[in-house]
């Protein structure tokens, strides 16, 4: 399994842990500081301009907003939003075959 996934389960699961406030932005953050850290993460970012490219294409957006803001713009709020991230997150990874 990609690390992207592992990492992404255990912030579903302990939000707490990794990002200071239950907001995707804060969620955006982190993840963009780990895909910073240095190694080789060809195939997580890959996987993630994926996820990107589906979010963009089930709600039919066709500029450049990141799936965060996209997310959050059909959301009630940023800790709605997150909730709704991990339900897409969780629907993509079933589209793919992986959960």
């Amino acid at each position: 399994m990609l690390a992207i996934i592992d990492l992404i389960k255990k912030i579903e699961q302990r939000p707490g842990m990794y990002i200071t406030r239950n907001y995707i932005s804060c969620l955006k953050s982190f993840l963009d500081g780990w895909f910073l850290r240095g190694t080789d993460n060809t195939k997580d970012d890959e996987f993630m301009r994926s996820f990107q490219d589906y979010i963009a294409d089930k709600y039919r957006i066709k500029t450049s907003h990141s799936w965060s803001s996209i997310i959050l713009f059909y959301s009630q709020d940023e800790c709605d939003a997150l909730k709704n991230f991990f339900s897409e997150f969780n629907s993509f990874l079933i589209i793919q075959n992986i959960g």
